[in-house]
């Protein structure tokens, strides 16, 4: 595919997502979405397949295609997976070209660093490429990152989630750091949050929200809850959200370990739901315990505009998200001892419950301004409109008219 010179009229612009979820990225990627929407008019996100996300960008005004992509997975750092990468490779590259020949876009707004294909396809094809990295693996070999950061290059803009992020990304390939701006990320949050209650009544409501994964350290939290009623310290746990397909082993795994710990009583499997607020709103404390690299940290942004105090891993990303706060409180959960740790900010905060309780609602103030979503749509918006122009923009046909995804299938 060689570099479009033409003055044909722009297409569209187009995003690529990985994922049809609503977890943190798919989150952010709606933002960047409906934002784009109403700063460019047509826009074509590109998904793997049906999911919580694709009615929500509709309604944003967005067309939905279904195409298939090649996504880098920690399964394949092991080599009896490097078949399947290569499978993988083959067969994203055909669905990528064609799409990219008959949309013709403007731009392509690439929303992670996982596909690595659509970048360099992307600046063959004559398109304005914004990377979008929402990962810093600092944990991992150099090598790996090194490898995770190269598809990134051929992006005219890269945008990062945090100094963290960007950090880990520029120590990589220092070339990036010319082309890479920090973002905030944008989260909407309730308009006039409730204040937690005022008598905590004996009972202390903990609110987990997130992908069920050894990597979030849900495991740590079933510990922490037995060193809780140890200690003669009544609390009761909701874990909202599920496991990634094909990983239903942790939950069978965080099961028995709540069965051995003795604390089936207190913890709560509540499922995925896409609308976490009320959940928000009847918990009296929120904890973010990743035992890995955490890039920003959405589900601690969400605790603090929702009024509510926050338990985190005090590490990478997360440290940077809640940095300033007064309702926060932390656990080195990379610590042998992060369970005890976990116990002491949970014991922390219902005993300074009058003061944190108050902090929480001035810091929700504060999140409010600090993530506004309209400033964090401004400058994905800006950084897309960074495109040359090629002639007139074509009509934005289409738009929040389509009820169904086009399938985009490798050969």
């Amino acid at each position: 595919m060689s570099p479009r010179t033409d003055h044909r009229p722009q297409g569209p612009v187009l995003v690529v997502h990985p994922s049809s979820d609503l977890y943190g990225a798919d989150r952010m990627l709606l933002e960047s979405v409906r934002q784009l929407v109403a700063a460019h008019g047509d826009v074509v996100v590109a998904v793997p397949g049906p999911g919580p996300l694709v009615p929500r960008l509709l309604a944003a005004g967005a067309r939905v295609e279904e195409v298939f992509s090649l996504v880098l997975e920690k399964r394949f750092l092991e080599p009896r997976h490097w078949p399947a990468l290569l499978h993988d490779t083959a067969a994203g590259v055909l669905p990528a070209v064609r799409m990219l020949r008959r949309l013709r876009p403007r731009a392509v707004y690439v929303s992670t660093e996982v596909l690595p294909l659509w970048p360099l396809l992307a600046r063959r094809s004559g398109a304005h490429v914004v990377v979008h990295v929402h990962e810093a693996e600092l944990e991992m070999p150099a090598l790996i990152r090194l490898g995770l950061a190269l598809p990134v290059l051929p992006a005219h803009r890269a945008l990062v989630n945090s100094e963290c992020t960007l950090g880990g990304l520029v120590e990589s390939v220092p070339w990036l750091a010319r082309r890479a701006t920090v973002v905030l990320n944008g989260v909407a949050g309730p308009v006039a949050p409730a204040p937690a209650r005022a008598d905590l009544d004996g009972r202390l409501r903990i609110l987990y929200v997130g992908r069920l994964s050894e990597r979030k350290g849900v495991h740590l939290l079933v510990d922490a809850l037995r060193v809780l009623e140890d200690r003669g310290i009544d609390a009761v746990l909701d874990l909202v959200g599920d496991v990634v397909p094909g990983k239903e082993w942790y939950e069978e795994k965080l099961r028995q370990a709540i069965d051995t710990a003795g604390v089936g009583a207190r913890i709560r499997f509540r499922g995925f739901h896409a609308d976490v607020w009320p959940w928000m709103a009847a918990a009296d404390v929120v904890v973010v315990p990743p035992v890995v690299t955490e890039a920003f940290g959405n589900t601690a942004v969400e605790a603090v505009l929702a009024a509510r105090p926050v338990v985190v891993a005090d590490h990478t990303g997360l440290r940077e998200a809640v940095a300033g706060y007064g309702s926060v409180r932390g656990a080195d959960t990379f610590a042998p001892d992060a369970a005890v740790q976990l116990a002491d900010a949970f014991e922390a905060v219902r005993d300074d419950w009058p003061r944190i309780r108050a902090a929480a609602v001035a810091d929700a103030a504060v999140a409010r301004v600090r993530h506004d979503p309209r400033v964090y749509g401004a400058q994905v918006a800006e950084a897309v409109a960074a495109a040359p122009v090629r002639g007139r923009p074509a009509a934005a046909g289409g738009r929040g008219r389509t009820s169904s995804i086009r399938q985009e299938r490798p050969a």
